[in-house]
């Protein structure tokens, strides 16, 4: 039996006047505006490729910290989507931005540097590890939230060495790794960052996330995702590792991420198949799977 998909990772934007674009770097390229992924197109999507339900995922590039569409969205379709929101974990009412956002249906709390790149983003792990971000991390814990991370590569290391300490110190609230942690697995073993990544391995709430971007750069590498996701699993076991497809931030065809995404399961067995590609997630962010 081909197991039924969650999409752990799936960026929502519309051009409804009632979501205006508040783009941090101050422009939303026309693809964008031309062709958005909303809520309702990635429905038919999951309906017509076999997905049970989807992760809607802030895309801060578009709406910055304003996760109004994504809430409203999960709102009105709650037995398909779950709502991920992003905010700055350093701004001075973070914690009260979580309480906000929980309070609208939010299921997730995602963080990133400020800046995105490593031409404007902050060094060290204050982003997510300092002491104002760990408020944030008591919100969502007290809440029931769970926290996703997204690491650059070039942030990488510092920010997989400092989590350990904050997620001993939220044992009980679930951590997911964005497109594995930005570890290079596009590159022969050892892939970099994987020293960093596997560090974390005996902390049961932390979580890794691949999506179609690691998918892509293997495939142009030459390389297999099948390879990859069986890699994964034997260090972190099914229950801990899932997929997402990055719709809108990586590009491709939806019908190809979910190809793709069935193929890197085909080492695994019927159970840890099932896991990676929709129980993990389901169990995560509470959507059901047939």
């Amino acid at each position: 039996m081909t197991p039924t998909l969650i999409d752990a990772h799936a960026h929502l934007v519309t051009n409804d006047p009632a979501y205006p674009f508040n783009p941090p770097g101050g422009s939303v390229s026309d693809a964008v505006r031309d062709d958005p992924m909303t809520a309702e197109r990635l429905l038919a999507a999951l309906r017509d490729h076999g997905l049970s339900g989807a992760v809607a995922v802030q895309r801060a590039h578009v709406f910055g910290y304003d996760n109004s569409y994504v809430v409203d969205s999960a709102a009105r379709h709650p037995d398909r989507l779950a709502a991920m929101c992003v905010l700055d974990a350093q701004a001075p009412d973070a914690a009260r931005s979580v309480r906000h956002w929980a309070e609208r249906g939010a299921r997730a709390i995602r963080l990133t540097s400020p800046g995105g790149n490593q031409h404007g983003g902050t060094p060290g792990a204050e982003w997510f590890a300092g002491e104002r971000a760990r408020e944030v991390w008591r919100q969502a814990s007290e809440l029931g939230l769970s926290m996703c991370l997204h690491i650059y590569r070039w942030n990488r290391d510092e920010s997989l060495r400092a989590l350990a300490a904050v997620a001993r110190g939220f044992p009980d609230t679930p951590v997911v790794l964005d497109h594995v942690a930005s570890v290079e697995a596009d590159r022969p073993e050892p892939y970099p960052g994987a020293g960093e990544l596997l560090a974390l391995a005996d902390l049961p709430q932390v979580h890794v996330k691949v999506t179609t971007l690691n998918f892509a750069r293997i495939i142009a590498a030459g390389g297999a995702p099948s390879v990859v996701v069986e890699w994964l699993v034997s260090r972190f076991g099914a229950e801990r590792v899932l997929w997402g497809s990055d719709v809108t931030q990586t590009a491709g065809a939806y019908a190809d991420m979910v190809r793709i995404a069935r193929e890197s399961v085909s080492g695994l067995s019927t159970r840890d198949a099932a896991l990676v590609l929709g129980g993990t997630a389901g169990s995560l962010y509470r959507i059901a799977t047939p």
